[in-house]
């Protein structure tokens, strides 16, 4: 990257976070905090309560993960809560940094090497588990989309809208394995060879790119249940999400179907989805919940206060993934520097 261009790539991210701050801002001017207080005020102290379901949710991501290893590989038992940490650490790269959602991932192949998970393999079962998540996500939106149109009154032309959506839906998860399973990773290497040729380090990363697709290919032809379960791990992972919703709107004191929870949670995701270049879609996630809350009847207030638990949730599993990150960058650096 030339100094032009990252220059470019610097000033494009700090405008996008500060759009996003000042989105956010705009968004709790209008709907005001006094409303939102009065909702904190009715959790009370049932608060600790509501982060179980996040604890289930990161239990099922994690178990996603683990079944994405390919069969061949037999690694020494890992507790779950191990590969849970990881995967909180590397999401919480991805939260903190514009670096569209997979700067984090060879953070969680790190924090497992003691553990016996390779390189070459942790990649691929992270790039595995990011598709399966990917697919899983797809599946849930498309489960929000008729219930949605339905409270909106459009049952009737639903099928106009969800037909193209499955269609494109398939073609995209078609296309996704496809691409890997012709060697994806090798194929990125290799364009970056191109770009930059005097880059030595490149021609080691060539032959560790072409055993990471081996690994994939194990895994979509030898073995795809293992992928198949991942996602439905992943899938539980998104409906214990809405699980979560319901559970604040009932604390809150708000009268709303559970329906309305799930139709929140699935509808949000695209909205996010569309704004990785703001690291945690600060302001777009907080706007995208108030407008969906309004269209389903309720109040701006109760749309601010529930993404603001779930901001407050995201912000307490990021802190526990850096500090198991910082804690584990600790415990390896002395044995590098006794080994020298």
């Amino acid at each position: 990257m030339t100094g032009r261009s990252h220059t470019w790539h610097v000033l494009l991210h700090s405008l996008a976070v500060l759009g996003g701050f000042a989105l956010l801002g705009w968004v709790v001017y209008q709907v005001g905090l006094t409303d939102v207080l009065n909702y904190l005020h009715r959790i009370g102290w049932w608060a600790p309560f509501l982060i179980v379901p996040s604890l289930a949710i990161a239990l099922c991501d994690a178990k996603g993960w683990a079944c994405a290893l390919p069969a061949t590989i037999h690694l020494p038992h890992i507790p779950l809560w191990r590969w849970s940490l990881a995967r909180l650490a590397g999401e919480a790269v991805n939260n903190l940094t514009p670096t569209a959602n997979i700067g984090g991932e060879p953070v969680k192949v790190y924090m497992l090497r003691a553990h016996g998970l390779t390189t070459d393999v942790g990649l691929a079962s992270v790039v595995v588990a990011k598709t399966a998540l990917t697919v899983s996500q797809v599946v849930f939106v498309l489960l929000g989309v008729p219930f949605f149109l339905y409270r909106l009154g459009w049952i009737a032309q639903s099928w106009w809208v969800i037909g193209p959506l499955l269609a494109l839906a398939y073609g995209f998860v078609m296309l996704l394995i496809h691409w890997q399973r012709r060697g994806l990773i090798s194929m990125a290497v290799r364009a970056l060879c191109r770009i930059l040729p005097r880059w030595q380090r490149l021609m080691h990363w060539e032959e560790r790119a072409q055993r990471i697709d081996a690994h994939l290919l194990s895994i979509y032809d030898g073995d795809s249940r293992r992928f198949f379960a991942s996602t439905v791990y992943h899938f539980g992972g998104w409906l214990l999400n809405a699980v979560e919703l319901a559970l604040f709107l009932y604390f809150m004191g708000v009268d709303a179907p559970i329906l309305d929870a799930l139709i929140i949670e699935t509808m949000i995701q695209p909205v996010s989805a569309a704004s990785l270049i703001i690291p945690g879609a600060v302001g777009v996630q907080e706007a995208g919940g108030v407008y969906l809350c309004r269209l389903l009847g309720l109040d701006d207030a109760a749309g601010l206060t529930l993404m603001a638990l779930r901001r407050g949730r995201e912000m307490l599993f990021n802190l526990v993934g850096l500090t198991a990150l910082a804690h584990m960058s600790g415990t390896l650096l002395p044995r590098k520097i006794h080994s020298v």
